[in-house]
């Protein structure tokens, strides 16, 4: 005999077709029946014994529910049952993680990565970069200064997700620039190919004293060495982290995601397959567009773009891309230093290394330089999270090639 699922009171003949049935209503302990016509006559009630183990079940279960009720109230706690374990949160990187390729999907997966920090909980939080097929030097360098404040703000390592899935060329490289260790994890054992990229460890540190400033020479040196290189080059990377650390992260301004005090992070790479030296520095503060207002040479800004453009330097102090450019070109031509010595040195790379490009990146402006004097502008919609400076320098044959 089969027993009508939700409906105590009835049994079904094992011959009865079940899709005859209607709903039940139930009240109490008690059970009513609406059939549609023609059904009521395979219905058949439980016997006597049988509905009395029903109701004495159902009491022993509501019995039991009002002492566990009663025993919860009198310690404190709560008398609802446990919801399931939370739910892990994944973060999943882009296709692309580069800035030069697609910024815009690269800020926004970071954004999402500083903002599980204020929303989520930490302690749910994953990340999988399995989904990363192409990664940057700038790219993997942002994203190690991400990872660095998490560990700082949080108090604990983001934990990642199938690491052995990622791509080999990702965890080249993050394993070069040490990310592995800002996890807190052992990094791969990947084999170095002499024809990829050589990339120098992550620099990192909130001043600017002497042992740091040596331990970044010796490093750097080591490269400037083998490619043949003047060390005076290299100058540019001390300066711009110096010049990071007393601009970039003013006191009174309202951050959407702290900072770690002032800290700077710098990277260096070599490519013989481009045949050139890549230097980055990086900062997570404000950005020079928001620096300037606080400037001393924010008025000859305001004047020299008033003088080219007239009635549009209204529009045109809205962009940051134009912005830095003219923050820059002030700075260039000024005896004091302005802004910073660093923005002066930072440019005279161009000026001694031949075939050599800048790129900043800060806030929502793109510049970009060139020993030709072109200048590329390019104002985005999102904040990179602060500024980013890198210097792209030939080496090899073919510096031999532009210098001819």
């Amino acid at each position: 005999m089969a027993r009508l699922v939700g409906y105590p009171n009835y049994r079904l003949p094992r011959r009865a077709p079940t899709r005859s049935f209607s709903i039940v209503a139930q009240s109490g302990y008690r059970t009513s029946l609406t059939t549609l016509p023609g059904t009521r006559s395979t219905l058949k009630k439980l016997s006597f014994l049988e509905q009395r183990r029903v109701d004495a079940a159902r009491e022993r279960r509501y019995a039991k529910d009002v002492k566990r009720t009663r025993i919860l109230r009198a310690r404190g706690r709560p008398t609802q049952k446990k919801a399931g374990k939370p739910k892990p949160v994944i973060i999943r990187g882009p296709h692309t993680l580069s800035f030069s390729t697609d910024y815009q999907t690269s800020v926004r997966f970071l954004m999402r990565l500083k903002r599980a920090v204020l929303q989520d909980d930490p302690t749910r939080v994953y990340l999988d970069l399995s989904t990363i097929h192409s990664l940057s030097l700038a790219g993997a360098l942002v994203l190690s200064a991400e990872i660095d404040r998490w560990s700082k703000s949080v108090g604990r390592r983001l934990r990642p997700r199938k690491t052995m899935g990622w791509e080999t060329s990702v965890r080249r490289l993050l394993a070069s620039i040490g990310f592995f260790e800002l996890l807190g994890i052992q990094p791969p054992n990947i084999p170095h190919d002499k024809r990829q990229v050589t990339v120098l460890p992550i620099i990192s540190s909130d001043e600017l004293d002497r042992e740091a400033l040596q331990h970044m020479r010796e490093r750097l040196a080591v490269a400037a060495n083998v490619l043949d290189q003047d060390l005076t080059v290299y100058e540019a990377l001390v300066e711009a982290a110096d010049n990071a650390r007393k601009h970039a992260y003013p006191a009174d301004h309202t951050y959407e995601f702290p900072p770690i005090r002032k800290t700077w992070w710098a990277t260096a790479s070599w490519s013989p397959a481009h045949e050139c030296v890549r230097l980055i520095v990086y900062d997570q503060g404000v950005g020079i567009p928001d620096t300037l207002p606080r400037w001393k040479g924010w008025e000859q800004v305001r004047e020299r773009v008033n003088a080219v453009l007239g009635g549009e330097a209204a529009n045109i102090l809205k962009d940051a891309s134009r912005l830095i450019q003219a923050a820059m070109e002030i700075d260039r031509t000024s005896l004091d230093g302005g802004h910073g010595k660093g923005l002066q040195d930072i440019v005279s790379v161009l000026d001694t290394c031949a075939g050599s490009s800048l790129r900043i990146l800060s806030g929502r402006g793109s510049v970009i330089y060139d020993s030709m004097e072109k200048v590329t502008l390019e104002d985005h919609q999102l904040h990179i999270g602060g500024t980013l400076i890198e210097w792209t320098i030939p080496v090899g044959p073919k510096l031999r090639r532009v210098e001819s």
